[in-house]
């Protein structure tokens, strides 16, 4: 079997996508080992890969070059038996593969929200052409078959997964040095959210919980709200001008990018983690938080089901319902049980690679 998987990017960015394609091309490469398998993996917009994930012979990058990357996939895919894409935004590269080799099995990855909406003209074109979708949740995949018409039988689904090598601690102890570099007593309650936060994430919810912390502060005086993420100049500036307004600056935390080697630690810091978002395609952040041993409290209008397993693993919450988040997080900060290897099995990095060799094998026959 040889694969050929079409990405836009995994190294270059951070996020749930990104995060989703570090995983699977680790499982390709991980399979290759164990099967009679060859793949390659070509990106849009990375250029080096991680060698942790795949090794440079199966790699391919062009540094944000949407042609040259195109283009050689094209030419690449005379060799393969499928052709992943990465994202709904390649179909135009699908299709020219589907004119050039009618037989290809071409796979794509729908993660959430770009598929959400009824896809129209080249888009929805290749929606007809291709022979599966692996979705993320089952959110996703309802979307796909209720708005966009898809077969169910074509949608499978490969849950998100935490990175093969995000630590899970041991204990669940605050770590004293970012006690020390945010000046919080190890007695203090903190929420976290860690989240992308742009201008162009408007349904993440972070804005909800800096709304109803007045009325928390109220509760507990001490209370510490610390919302994590690289965050661009324009939502930085609204936030802050959000949390002057309600006076609650000394409740109130924005840390910037953290990074991969402080980001376990971060959830150890915190006593529960909120994120009522609405448009999330699964919420790797959940699963994490939940490996750290966290209350998780998320949307239940999004893939964040998914990853709480439909409330089995945390608190779904309505996200326009302020007084039912408010409700949950007091009641979440009261009671804390930290306890996290069961919550995380299904959704740990040796199911996520049984379940894409089951479902890559299943496509090819």
């Amino acid at each position: 079997m040889k694969i050929l998987f079409f990405y836009l990017d995994a190294f270059s960015q951070t996020g749930g996508i990104e995060n989703f394609n570090k995983a699977f091309m680790k499982a390709l490469s991980d399979l290759s080992r164990e099967n009679n398998m060859n793949f390659l993996s070509v990106s849009v917009y990375d250029c080096d890969p991680d060698e942790r994930y795949i090794a440079k012979e199966n790699y391919k990058g062009f540094s944000g070059s949407r042609i040259g990357s195109s283009l050689y996939a094209i030419k690449k895919c005379i060799e393969y038996d499928q052709v992943i894409l990465g994202h709904i935004n390649l179909a135009i590269v699908g299709i020219i593969i589907k004119i050039i080799k009618p037989r290809a099995k071409i796979i794509l990855i729908a993660h959430g929200i770009e598929v959400w909406e009824k896809l129209h003209f080249i888009k929805g074109a290749f929606l007809r052409r291709i022979h599966k979708i692996f979705a993320v949740s089952n959110f996703t995949k309802e979307k796909l078959v209720s708005v966009n018409k898809v077969d169910p039988a074509m949608v499978e689904i490969l849950h998100n997964t935490l990175d093969p090598y995000f630590k899970i601690p041991d204990f669940f102890e605050k770590p004293s040095y970012l006690l020390e570099r945010y000046k919080i007593n190890k007695n203090t309650k903190v929420i976290l959210t860690v989240t992308r936060i742009a201008e162009t994430e408007t349904a993440k919810g972070y804005e909800k919980v800096i709304e109803i912390l007045p009325d928390l502060v109220k509760v507990d005086p001490d209370i510490i709200y610390i919302l994590a993420g690289k965050h661009d100049e324009r939502e930085g500036l609204k936030i802050k001008k959000l949390v002057g307004n309600l006076r609650m600056q000394n409740n109130f935390i924005l840390t910037g990018y953290i990074p991969e080697s402080e980001l376990s630690d971060h959830y150890l810091l915190a006593d529960v983690f909120v994120l009522p978002s609405k448009k999330e395609g699964f919420g790797i952040v959940f699963i994490e938080a939940l490996a750290c041993g966290l209350t998780v409290i998320a949307g239940n209008s999004d893939g964040s089901s998914d990853a709480l397993n439909n409330g089995e693993f945390g608190i779904l919450v309505d996200p326009e319902d302020l007084s039912q988040l408010k409700s949950c997080l007091i009641g979440s900060l009261k009671y804390q049980a930290k306890n996290y290897k069961t919550t995380i099995i299904e959704k740990s990095y040796l199911s996520f690679r049984d379940n894409t060799r089951k479902l890559i094998i299943n496509s090819n026959l």
